[in-house]
Formats: structure tokens, sequence, C-alpha cells
């Protein structure tokens, strides 16, 4: 599913991956609340944010080199410059991060693992041409590689009492094999910009191309014992997509300024996953005593396509009712065509031992009594093929009024649509032939919502101040939730997990308030807070669960009245910084203070067994003392991030299927916050 909230850099639309992967030499980051997709890119129900890199300055050269060293094994290296080639036509900017560090810290005695490692490094190149005096343009490359260790941390005490009791701040692991990262795109944005006639014209083009491996050891608590028995999976996820927009635009009209748009986004998303799953027989098996204990691994192959093209037109304008009131009014028409398919074939068996107490020539029928049934499932069509196609469309836009009440307090008052086509869950096992209808679980509708917002913006204290206050109300017909752990009975009764997680439709309704603040306290103190209320709730749902009723294979819970989307009711953060003036230079503190109220977890087998239902709320402190300079050259200060080493549960899921056949279920997959880090970071401007 589209994500509720669209993420670009340099107007181009990216993924999390690519735009927080590392952040460094950034002109600004732009965080905008609500349904978006009036003005530009995509529509989206929840709001944007859109990640700007610096640019090349056609009259001066500038750039900095900045470091970083922690206590987490932490090491993070700037460098950026840009210079005009030729002065007022042409230049160019290089930047480059390293980043290196100890992760989540999840050591695994089983492999030895005590000193995890993830890595990444970043490259970016940024030319601007002033090509006349009314036309420019700007292009950037960005490449993107990281790598690294990252096993699953479990917590539990093991029912069969061989092995360790470990608790969620112990972040271990405890999985015959680790976890494994590879994840590189490459990224190009190109805009240009021509003054036509008193008009602008804008046109950004974007592509992007990232690809990521993954092995993932499904036997978190190592108990299948046996090291040929498989219990791994790898996954590779390749993407591209291809972005075009237009934009022509009046300016400083006296009553009409007007914007009509062209969008086009083509991307074709190719997910491959070898998974290997153990079968093993239980240790007294009356039906053929001779398979007691017995274990083989069988290797599956699931290829989820996904090939999507949707095109926009859209126009926002503004008018201006008075000198003080203004209206805004936008609209957006969709189209969409989309591809999906999920295939899984049988590659074989890797892992297939005689059976104990028959000669060598009756072992081949054995073998296909024991393999036949499982074997016979596939080639298995996760989707339909009357359900491959989804050709769509819809209709979104916005209604804004804005009072300019005084010089100093604008209010406003905001109506938007949004929309999220129909799509379909990446479930890559061959554990989905065992759901009653697959496409019931696999594929969802589509979204829509209604949203109304009513807020100010205001400076006080002779401009010295700034309070942003805004109350909201959205409405979701068919909602698209998410969750992940879910479980499937297999034909002996077993659960067995459907990895990825499933998306289903249900109704809900969200209210909030948001404030957010400056203030200038004194020449040399400022302080900074958010604060938000949200109250999301469910109306008519109901969610793939663990929770069965007598003969269910898969659990339906009624969600009605429920929390949406693990997110708290209150969060808000604090911030301020102090300085000691000195001759030439400063010395400061600067300290941040975030609070995330307590949260649902949204796992499948959340309230079962020692799942928790609800995480607890956590309080994060951060504080920097530094010495710079007072024409902000130089800066050098030591800091610790999580002050008071936090290490609150921030994810917890279900025991795996193999920790179910051997134990009954004795360990959780669990997360915590982040340890303490303390270090020292310098920066050098010229």
């Amino acid at each position: 599913a589209d994500a509720t909230v669209t993420i670009y850099m340099n107007d181009v639309l990216v993924t999390n991956n690519i735009a927080f992967g590392q952040l460094y030499d950034l002109e600004r980051v732009e965080v905008l609340r609500g349904p978006q997709g009036a003005l530009q890119g995509r529509s989206s129900p929840a709001g944007a944010i859109n990640v700007n890199t610096r640019s090349a300055d056609l009259y001066e050269s500038d750039g900095y080199v900045q470091a970083t060293i922690g206590d987490n094994d932490g090491i993070n290296g700037q460098v950026a410059y840009g210079m005009p080639l030729i002065e007022g036509k042409l230049a160019a900017r290089v930047a480059v991060v390293y980043d290196t560090s100890n992760g989540r810290n999840i050591e695994n005695p089983t492999t030895g693992l005590d000193d995890p490692e993830l890595e990444a490094t970043s490259f970016r190149l940024n030319t601007v041409w002033q090509i006349t005096d009314n036309l420019s343009a700007d292009l950037t490359y960005q490449s993107f590689e990281r790598d690294g260790e990252d096993p699953s941390p479990i917590a539990g005490i093991d029912s069969l009492g061989q092995r360790p009791t470990l608790k969620p701040e112990d972040r271990t692991s405890l999985a015959p094999t680790n976890n494994l990262t590879d994840f590189e795109y490459d990224y190009i944005s190109l805009e240009f910009n021509w003054q036509i006639g008193g008009l602008d014209l804008t046109s950004v083009t974007g592509w992007t191309d990232e690809t990521r491996d993954y092995r993932e050891e499904n036997d978190r608590a190592n108990y299948v014992q046996n090291p040929a028995a498989l219990t791994d999976q790898f996954s590779r996820t390749e993407q591209e997509v291809l972005v075009q927009e237009l934009r022509l635009s009046s300016s400083d009209n006296d009553f009409w300024d007007w914007m009509v748009g062209f969008y086009y986004q083509d991307s074709d998303v190719v997910a491959d996953f070898t998974v290997n799953t153990t079968t093993t027989f239980p240790a007294s098996f009356p039906a053929f005593p001779p398979l007691g204990g017995y274990q083989f691994t069988l290797q599956s192959n699931s290829l989820v396509p996904v090939q999507a093209e949707q095109w926009s037109l859209f126009t926002f304008n503004s008018f201006y009712l008075t000198d003080t009131v203004d209206l805004e009014v936008g609209l957006r028409y969709t189209d969409y065509e989309k591809f999906r398919a999920a295939t899984v074939t049988l590659n074989g068996y890797p892992y297939l031992p005689d059976v104990p107490g028959f000669p060598a020539e009756a072992q081949d029928f054995i073998k296909g009594q024991i393999t036949g049934p499982a074997g016979a499932a596939f080639p298995i069509e996760g989707i339909a093929d009357e359900f491959q196609n989804i050709d769509d469309d819809s209709i979104t836009g916005s209604l804004t009024l804005r009072w300019d009440w005084t010089d100093d307090i604008s209010l406003y008052a905001n109506y938007g649509r949004a929309y999220r086509t129909k799509g379909n869950s990446i479930v890559p096992s061959p554990n989905v032939q065992f759901l009653p209808d697959p496409a019931e679980y696999l594929l969802h509708d589509e979204e829509t919502s209604d949203s109304f917002e009513i807020g100010m913006k205001g400076r006080f204290w002779d401009g010295r101040a700034r309070l942003n206050a805004a109350l909201y109300y959205q409405q979701y017909d068919g909602y698209l939730g998410f969750v992940r752990g879910v479980e499937v009975l297999d034909d002996m009764g077993n659960p067995v997990v459907l990895p990825g997680g499933l998306i289903y439709n249900g109704d809900a309704d969200i209210t909030g308030l948001e404030l957010d603040g400056q203030a200038l306290l004194g020449e040399t103190w400022s302080v900074g807070f958010g604060l938000a209320w949200t109250q999301a709730e469910w109306g008519s749902a109901f969610e793939p669960c663990n929770d069965r009723a007598p003969g269910e294979v898969i659990g339906q819970c009624d969600l009605e009245g429920e929390n949406v989307g693990g997110e708290p009711e209150w969060s808000g953060f604090l911030n301020s910084e102090y300085y000691f003036p000195l001759e030439s230079t400063e010395v400061y503190v600067r300290g941040q203070y975030k609070y995330t109220g307590e949260r649902d977890n949204i796992s499948a087998s959340a309230g079962l067994g020692t799942v928790v239902d609800e995480f607890d709320d956590y309080h994060i402190v951060d504080l920097f003392v530094g010495w710079r300079s007072s024409d902000d050259v130089w800066d050098l200060n030591v800091f610790a991030k999580n002050l008071f080493d936090a290490d609150e549960v921030i994810l917890q899921d279900g025991s795996d299927q193999y920790d179910q056949f051997f134990s009954g279920g004795s360990y959780n997959e669990t997360n915590v916050l982040r340890e303490r880090i303390l270090g020292v970071m310098g920066r050098y401007n010229f």
C-alpha cells in the first residue's frame, strides 16, 4: 500500500530508506500534516515530508568537515564542498558521508557475535546551470550503500530449561545464524525552472533504483539444533521508480494566482524470496514409528512482482478576497493501473536424510511418501488471475480559508480529501496455501478519507515568540491497517507464520490537537516545544490475529473501539539552548526532551501469553555541551543521547513456529530503545 505520509527528496518521491538512510549536507526539511497532493507530488492522507539537500551556489564557495565519535563503536564523518565553475553560470557541489556503529548492539552467543557492525557510505554530486537569465537547471545524483549484521533479539524463559532466561534489556539473540542486511540505491533528480512571460514553468524528473538483500533466521531461539536442517530465508527486493512532474503557475496577481500541473509515476517492484522450512515429526509418531523425530527441509521460492503506473492532473488556486482573507482551492484527478502477482514454487529439499531402519533401495519410495503431500501444493498462486490487474481512479482535493486577524495572528480552516488505491500484502511463504481463501487475506480495497482542520499561527512578544495550534478530525472509509506476526494453522494443526504482515481494511476516526512554538526568553536563551493529543479509534473493523476460535485456522479479532495504528494518545517534545558569550566564542548547553505515551502493540499475538497488549510510555533526554565560534565557523561539543538510558520495549512479537513446536512458545521477539550513547562532535565550516 502507498504510505500514509509521502516522502520526497528535492520534490522527487522516494522511500523511507532513501530519504533517511543518511542525513547530511541538508538545506532544510519540510513537514506538512494532513492530506497532501494539491500542490505537488502524489496524494497522501496523513502528510508529506520533503528533504531538501544543499545545492551549489553560483557565486560563493563553501563547505564543511564534520566528525562524530561515539561509545557505540560509532564513527560518522562528513565532507562537503561547493564552488562556482563559471561564476553566475555553472556551479558544482560534492558531499560524502561515512557512518559505522554497532546498530542495536544485539549479541548472539550461539554464533559468537559480540561486536555487531552496521556500515554505510553515501556520495552526492549536485550541479546548477543558469542556462539563460530565465532558465535554470539543478541536477543531483546520490548513491548509498549500507550493510551489516542485525540479529533479532528475544526475551523469555525456556520451558525446557535448556536455554538462558533473557530479559528485553539483555539485547540478545540465540539464533543459529545472524540476520544480514545489504541495501543500496542510486538517485537522480533534475529540475528545470523557466520564467515565460510572467509565468513560471517547473519540470521535476526523478529516478530511483534500490536493491535490498536480507537474510533472516526464522528459528530465533535455535530449537531445531540440527545444522543441516535449514530455517533461514533470503530475500532480494528491487524497486525502480520514474517520476515526471510539470507545473505552470502565475504569481503576484492582485486577485487570483493559479497553478496547473501534471504528475506521472511508473514503479516496478520485484520481491524474490527463498525460504527454507524445516519440518520435524513428533518424537513419538505411532502412525509410523521410524519417523519419530525425523526432520527434513523444504526450500520454496516466492516471486512477488508489482508494476504500478499512475498519472494525475491537478490545480491549485489562491484567491485574495480581501487584504486579509485568502481562499485556496486544490483539485486532483488520478488514474491508477497496477499489476500484482504472488507465485510460490518448490525449489527442492536441501536436507532429506535417509529414514532409519530401511534399505537403500526403499529410501526413494519412503521419502516420496514423506514429501509428497508438501510438494503437491506447488505451485501456489497467492493472487488469482482475476485479481491481478487494477484499474482505478480518484478525485481528491483541498479547500482552505485563511484570515490574517492581525498583523501577527492568522487563522485558517481546511477541508481535505485523500485516497489510497487497492493493493496486496506481500507474504513470501508457502504457508499461504493454508489460508481458507488467499484472496480474502492478501488483497485489500481502497481507502478514502475526509479531514477537517482549524488552526492559528501567531507571533508574539515583539516577534520573540511563535505559537501554532491545530485541531483536526479525519474520517476514514476503508482505513488500511497493518498487522505483523500473523499465524495460520497448517494441515497438522501447528501454527506457522505468514511473514511480511497483512494489510486489511476497516472504518476509523481520528481526532487530534497539536501545539508547537518557540520563544527567545533572553538574549542568549531560546526554547521550543510541541504537544500532540490524538484519539484514533476503529469503527467497524476486523483484524487477522492469532486468537482463534475452535475450528479456525486464522483468527479474526473485532477492533471496534480499539486504538488505530499503534500511535500514542499523548506525545511531546521540549528543547532549549543557553549560551555564554565570550570575546569571540560561545560556550553553550543544549537539551532535548521527547515524550511518547502508551501505545497499543499491533502484533497479531498482542495480549496472548506473555506478549504485551500495550507498550509503556517513555522519556528520552539528549544533552549537548559545546564550545563554538561566534561566527559559526567551528563547533566542538560532547553529547549524551538517551542520557538516562531508558530501555522501554518498543516492539514485541510472539514466539516463532519452531519455538512453539518444541517448547510450546518460550521466547518473544522483543526490541527496546537504543542504549545511551556518549560522544564528541567537531565541525569546521569554510
